[in-house]
């Protein structure tokens, strides 16, 4: 980590928060860490980076969410990619606590999380959107899961899905765990509430410049490979935010094509199971819905069950019912 890096940020030290905003993160922080853990060693140096195009309205809220966790060994970047909305003048309100920013074009997400990660030297790493923000104390949860979980390398938690627009949907849903080191490409890992050590990343770059939408599912089966040694806990770490805007709900067909190409990527076989359950099974379920009660729906309903048993037999199980659930909600989105 830097020489220089910043002491525990507070909330009087911080900009106001703007007219009409209070408790979290605006009027309120999350106490301050004494100076070791519970067992008396180091808190281990946490890096956060932001990335952001384009989301004044809910960046400061980012930020703060961060600056106040009380942690005592915390490195904070911001890389935004040249927003013209006036993310940039909010940044610079907080440049005193910062460690690095920079607003500037850059080639999209993943670049900007890239050079983040390269900006970055904690020992424990994640990247927050800018329209994510951070719950209190998550960082002193989650440097304890890292030292309480036997010398584990990852950290997924939970995290409460903020739908702005439905606010009767929001919930918080925890990290689910079952069979994961054998379908790490499925949904169900939040990003913003997942935290890994930076010495399981053996490539250039932390997330593959070739993807759009799943870059962090890709990241898991990465991590998976590598050899990381997951822990899971309940707490929930993050907000993450359903604006309708999100990639991961405007994505549709082209998540299914990233989710097959990860799977490709990480499951070696003779007959790619994502081609045949795209090109063969879907268009039948697809086809026997919208006809409906039909007798040609009928029949294409009977046929992609059918197919749906031969792959069974010929497929591992949670492969082929993993990949049939994401096929078909991002098919009917």
């Amino acid at each position: 980590m830097p020489s220089d890096l910043h002491p525990v940020r507070r909330l009087s030290q911080l900009p106001a928060p703007p007219e009409g905003k209070s408790g979290w993160p605006w009027t309120e922080e999350s106490a301050v860490l004494p100076e070791t853990m519970p067992d008396g060693g180091e808190w281990p140096a946490i890096s956060i980076a932001i990335p952001s195009y384009n989301q004044g309205g809910y960046l400061e809220e980012t930020i703060r969410s961060v600056l106040l966790q009380g942690y005592p060994n915390l490195e904070v970047v911001v890389i935004d990619g040249g927003s013209s909305d006036g993310s940039a003048g909010i940044i610079r309100k907080y440049d005193a606590w910062l460690d690095y920013w920079v607003s500037e074009q850059d080639d999209g997400q993943c670049d900007a999380i890239n050079r983040g990660f390269a900006k970055t030297g904690g020992e424990i790493f994640n990247w927050l959107c800018s329209d994510d923000f951070l719950t209190r104390n998550a960082l002193e949860a989650v440097a304890l899961a890292f030292r309480e979980g036997g010398g584990c390398d990852v950290v997924a938690g939970a995290c409460y899905c903020q739908y702005d627009d439905e606010p009767e949907r929001s919930e918080s849903r925890l990290a689910r765990s079952g069979e994961w080191e054998k379908v790490p490409y499925m949904a169900g890992i939040w990003q913003p509430s997942c935290f890994y050590r930076r010495a399981l990343i053996g490539r250039d770059g932390l997330v593959r410049m070739d993807l759009n939408f799943c870059m962090d599912r890709e990241l898991w089966c990465y991590l998976f490979k590598q050899g990381g040694r997951w822990r899971w806990i309940e707490q929930v770490l993050s907000h993450y935010r359903f604006t309708g805007e999100n990639k991961s709900v405007v994505g549709g067909q082209k998540i299914i094509d990233e989710i097959g190409r990860i799977y490709q990527g990480y499951v070696k076989e003779l007959v790619s199971l994502p081609w045949v359950l795209r090109r063969v099974w879907l268009p039948l379920v697809l086809a026997s819905k919208q006809d409906g009660a039909g007798g040609f729906g009928k029949g294409q309903r009977w046929l992609s069950q059918a197919v749906a048993a031969a792959l069974l037999a010929v497929y591992p199980r949670h492969h082929v019912r993993a990949l049939q659930k994401e096929f078909y909600e991002y098919s009917v989105w």
